[in-house]
This record gives structure tokens, sequence and C-alpha cells, in this order.
């Protein structure tokens, strides 16, 4: 997974599909990524992420959970319309692909 660091905010690049298949691979590379950083913001950038199941939007809750300031950018429709679905846009900043 791509990332980029800057200035205290942390941008993940997430691409293809993020499901029950590959969840747990995916957020431990995650954890790896935050390990002894200092982050008070994360960045979601959804450019090439394609689908997201009920186990990538957990992940994205524990992000959440762990840095209020936690936002989604460049979400293509499909996977907005998920996150419009089940609340998110309420609940953080959700933008989409323009």
């Amino acid at each position: 997974m791509n990332f980029n660091l800057e200035e205290k905010t942390l941008t993940l690049f997430l691409e293809g599909e993020l499901n029950s298949y590959n969840a747990e691979e995916i957020e431990k590379e995650i954890d790896s990524i935050l390990e002894g950083k200092e982050i008070e913001r994360v960045v979601l950038d959804m450019e090439k992420l394609r689908y997201i199941s009920s186990a990538g939007l957990r992940i994205v809750v524990r992000l959440k959970k762990l840095y209020d300031d936690t936002r989604i950018i460049k979400a293509q429709e499909a996977v907005y319309e998920v996150f419009d679905m089940v609340g998110f846009t309420d609940l953080m900043s959700v933008e989409k692909l323009s």
C-alpha cells in the first residue's frame, strides 16, 4: 500500500477491493505504517478503490476511533454510495471522486 506522511497527516492510497478476503492483511499493513509515527489526521484516498465490504468499513471505523480527524477523499460513486447508505457521510468527511 502506498502512503504519504506530511506534517502529521497520513494519506493512505487504497486500491482494488477491500473485502473479507484481504481486510486482515490490509489492516496489518496499516498498523505497520502507523507504528511509531506522530499522526494527527488520516486521509483515505479511494480514487483506485472499486469495492468496499463490511470488513473494509470496520477498518475505517477503527481508524476514525484512533484518529478523530479521519477523512475519505476521491471515493468512486459505488464506494461513496456504500458510505452514504450506512451513514458514514454523517459521521465523517467523505468526498466523491469528481
